[in-house]
């Protein structure tokens, strides 16, 4: 009878990864439900940047509002998985494009699946003179980012995201300086009603089902095919094929064969990569390391 409770208890003990995971998933419930006005330093390789987010809550949805303030303002808004980019008068309101802090919006919500990643506590310590819990997800893989989270004690909430190298150097790092009530939104919220289902790509996923990733790349088993399609460029429509593993995305172009002058760059989190092959010209963009984007075109035959 004691060995059967014995064993019966240890089913049902709570790992140290599964507290890990619940104190990410209660930052991520207190987070989607704050109402709150912040200014946000992002800081990389380049220098800093000061943000002035506004968060609330609306439709069973979270929604951001960031504005940069170095310089002419602009930003983006996101509801969800759905956003747009606006300008400094607001009057316009464009395709939303890759923005540093858009894996802070996609890594603190709840719908977004974090898959193979490992979580751990690795202590307490003070971030803007809050006492912060901290939290490290590492990737099971050596290819993809790390991220480091404190957390607040008190509120639960975030107070700063780290994005960590494979070698765990930090890439990018957003901070709140202050946070403070909601004074106004200034947005017309009615934006995101027409734009619902057309630019998200997890709405898009699925519709390509009958789409092969082009056999000539080393896509890791953690991204799928969300998207393909064509941009033009000069005049030429080039195709891409565009990945995501929940959490970050890349696109893999295949253009006419060029010169690459600069065959790899790196702004933030943000790596460009391009290589020719063949009569063609690969180009891999997105949210990952440029030891990635190297490997994704690891195979690619020779010139």
């Amino acid at each position: 009878m004691l060995l059967t409770f014995f064993c019966a208890s240890n089913v049902f003990a709570e790992t140290e990864e599964d507290k890990c995971f619940n104190a990410f998933n209660e930052l991520r419930g207190s987070y989607l439900k704050a109402e709150n006005q912040m200014t946000v330093s992002v800081s990389n390789s380049s220098g800093m940047t000061l943000h002035r987010l506004l968060h609330i809550y609306k439709d069973n949805k979270s929604i951001s509002y960031w504005e940069n303030l170095n310089g002419e303002i602009r930003g983006y808004a996101l509801k969800g998985d759905v956003g747009f980019d606006f300008n400094q008068d607001k009057e316009y309101a464009g395709p939303l494009t890759w923005h540093q802090t858009l894996i802070w919006d996609r890594l603190f919500n709840p719908d977004t699946k974090l898959n193979g990643f490992s979580c751990v506590l690795t202590g307490r310590t003070r971030v803007a003179g809050q006492r912060v819990s901290l939290i490290r997800l590492a990737p099971k893989d050596s290819y993809r980012y790390g991220y480091l989270i404190a957390k607040d004690d008190v509120s639960a909430m975030p107070v700063e995201l780290a994005v960590l190298s494979p070698n765990s150097g930090i890439i990018s790092k957003i901070t709140v300086n202050s946070v403070s009530p909601v004074d106004g939104l200034n947005l017309d919220l009615s934006v995101f009603d027409n734009l619902n289902g057309h630019n998200s790509a997890d709405n898009k996923e699925g519709t390509n089902a009958f789409t092969k990733i082009w056999p000539e790349l080393n896509i890791p088993k953690e991204y799928k095919l969300v998207e393909t399609g064509e941009i033009e460029d000069n005049g030429v429509l080039v195709p891409y094929q565009l990945f995501s593993d929940g959490l970050t995305t890349f696109r893999v172009y295949k253009n006419a064969k060029t010169s690459v002058v600069i065959p790899a760059l790196t702004n933030g989190t943000i790596s460009i990569l391009r290589k020719n092959s063949g009569d063609y010209e690969y180009a891999v963009v997105g949210e990952i390391p440029i030891l990635f984007a190297e490997s994704v075109l690891s195979e690619l035959p020779r010139s």
